[in-house]
């Protein structure tokens, strides 16, 4: 699968912005991670009936390996996406301060299509 390179993100003063490509980059890699991270897993698990104790203890560990891995990247993964995110919310509470009127219209606009939706319920 290849990034989405056509995901945008409104800079809130009207003009859209693409997701940096890091960001994009990081999603396809996880992806890619987790995928290769499931079929290893079932794999193992297909095998597990196969093996005897002591093949059934280094397929546990070599799970566990994994396993330990996955969360490494999944913590890095979410460290990339915290940092990212306070970056967006202060350049959104930069716009807000700079454009106050702007933003409330913004908002407003949104809360009423919001309620259009919702009440065709």
């Amino acid at each position: 699968m290849t990034p989405n390179n056509g995901e945008m993100l409104s800079s809130g003063n009207g003009m859209e912005q693409q997701l940096p490509p890091q960001i994009n980059a990081d999603v396809e890699r996880l992806r890619d991670d987790f995928r290769t991270f499931i079929a290893d897993c079932q794999t193992l698990l297909r095998n597990a009936g196969n093996l005897s104790g002591e093949g059934a203890a280094l397929a546990r560990q070599e799970l566990s390996r994994r396993m330990a891995d996955a969360q490494v990247r999944l913590g890095d993964f979410r460290q990339t996406a915290n940092d990212q995110a306070m970056r967006l919310r202060t350049t959104t509470e930069d716009y807000v301060r700079r454009e106050p009127f702007k933003a409330v219209g913004m908002a407003a606009a949104v809360g009423a299509l919001v309620a259009l939706v919702v009440a065709r319920r």
